[in-house]
């Protein structure tokens, strides 16, 4: 066998040289453009790493007269700014949609059958009217200024319910313990999500706090179902007003009083924000997407 190597016709070692440049060229592929292909291709394999699932917004077609609710969402991110700040904590075992769509309701819910939260244009177009309805003091006469306002209370109110539903979305999915209502426990993980984000997430969690106002003063007292799965509209408004308070007594002073937040109540808000905090800092820890968040 040595003898095959010993000739020297170039046309009869051809053939092995060939197949030596083949193979060096194999592993140079190998050596360079597969990790090249790993590295630009990161944020799959972080999904990986922390999870295979994650929070997806998506927009369905538009039906009944929504399509300017549709691009009122578009516009402003909601979905996807939710979506992505919730991806960049949690690492989720299964994909949940944040679907925006037609629904013929006015709501926003978590269908943990489909691993689905469904955001209805509906609502959309019921929140801007009762907010263009019932314009606050500073508001002001100048048009443009109330339709500034009037979209910014309407995006608060949108981001908070979808921080709600991704809370009903985190218990099903993660399998968290929790006692009391599901509905009570939702609603607090949207303060801990919003309130920490700044004068953006506060004023998300005031608009909120307000639409739940404007929907209980337009409730007759004797249609409110004290033994449903959700608090009375007020409670949930003064609920919000109590973790804002909590938050930083001094900055919102303001909400004591005035049939919003009594004087006994206020008493027990830092106690009442730090108990949220602590507790959904506590049933997250071990689904955080990186390991030096609270």
């Amino acid at each position: 066998m040595p003898g095959r190597y010993a000739t020297s016709d170039l046309s009869s070692r051809w053939p092995t040289a060939l197949g030596t440049i083949l193979l060096v060229a194999f592993a140079l592929v190998c050596l360079v453009v597969v990790p090249l292909l790993l590295v630009t291709s990161g944020a799959g394999a972080d999904q990986t790493r922390t999870g295979s699932g994650g929070f997806v917004p998506e927009y369905g077609k538009p039906a009944g007269g929504t399509a300017r609710e549709r691009a009122f969402l578009q516009d402003h991110r909601v979905l996807e700014e939710v979506s992505g700040r919730l991806n960049e904590l949690v690492a989720m075992p299964a994909t949940v949609r944040m679907t925006g769509r037609s629904c013929g309701d006015t709501e926003v819910a978590y269908d943990p059958e489909r691993a689905r939260i469904d955001v209805c244009y509906e609502f959309v177009a019921e929140v801007r009217e009762m907010f263009a309805a019932a314009p606050s003091a500073a508001d002001a006469d100048i048009a443009d200024i109330a339709d500034a306002v009037v979209d910014r209370k309407t995006v608060g109110v949108m981001t908070e319910a979808l921080y709600h539903e991704a809370g009903h979305a985190l218990l099903d999915k993660l399998a968290l313990p929790y006692t009391g209502r599901e509905e009570d426990v939702a609603d607090q993980f949207a303060a801990y999500s919003l309130i920490p984000q700044g004068k953006k997430g506060q004023a998300a969690i005031l608009a909120a706090a307000e639409n739940y106002e404007l929907y209980a003063e337009d409730t007759d007292p004797r249609d409110v179902d004290f033994a449903g799965p959700h608090a009375a509209d007020a409670v949930r408004a003064v609920n919000y007003h109590s973790y804002l308070y909590g938050s930083d007594p001094k900055r919102y002073r303001h909400l004591v009083g005035d049939n919003r937040l009594s004087e006994d109540r206020a008493g027990l808000s830092e106690e009442e924000y730090d108990a949220l905090r602590h507790g959904w800092d506590a049933l997250l820890r071990p689904h955080l997407t990186r390991r030096d968040q609270p």
